[in-house]
């Protein structure tokens, strides 16, 4: 599975988790699933930042007001849920035992920036509770 992405989306998601550092910063990616010659691609078409109610530099939590107006805005655009992403300001790009701990968005994204040494990384959560990494594909437009 692949992520396609913008430059400038993901230059801005990077410069909000530099701001919000050394707190984690976290964020909804809305888009299309697209299949294109046999392949599913999840396109990210808007992001949304978020902020991190535990206020934590090892873990973050969307609140449920902010998650719910939007998935409820990704509804009415008429976009998928795709995925999630958040920052590691000194660990690295993949899934901390925490990220593993509390996630429960099978099937989904969860887009990591690694800030120092700075690296991006985005898993799918599988259902067995492990992730695989997907392909992070830049799209320079």
């Amino acid at each position: 599975m692949t992520i396609r992405i913008r430059l400038r989306d993901l230059e801005n998601i990077i410069s909000y988790c530099k701001r919000e550092s050394p707190l984690e910063a976290c964020g909804v990616l809305a888009g299309k699933i697209r299949d294109l010659n046999g392949a599913t691609v999840k396109e990210v078409l808007k992001v949304y930042t978020c902020k991190n109610e535990l206020s934590s530099p090892t873990e973050y939590r969307i609140g449920a007001e902010e998650q719910f107006k939007i998935f409820s805005e990704i509804d009415d655009l008429d976009l998928d849920l795709l995925g999630f992403f958040h920052s590691h300001s000194y660990a690295s790009s993949s899934p901390s035992p925490v990220d593993k701990e509390r996630a429960n968005y099978y099937g989904y994204s969860y887009m990591i920036v690694a800030l120092c040494p700075q690296k991006v990384s985005s898993w799918v959560l599988q259902k067995e509770g492990v992730f695989r990494e997907e392909e992070i594909c830049i799209d320079n437009e």
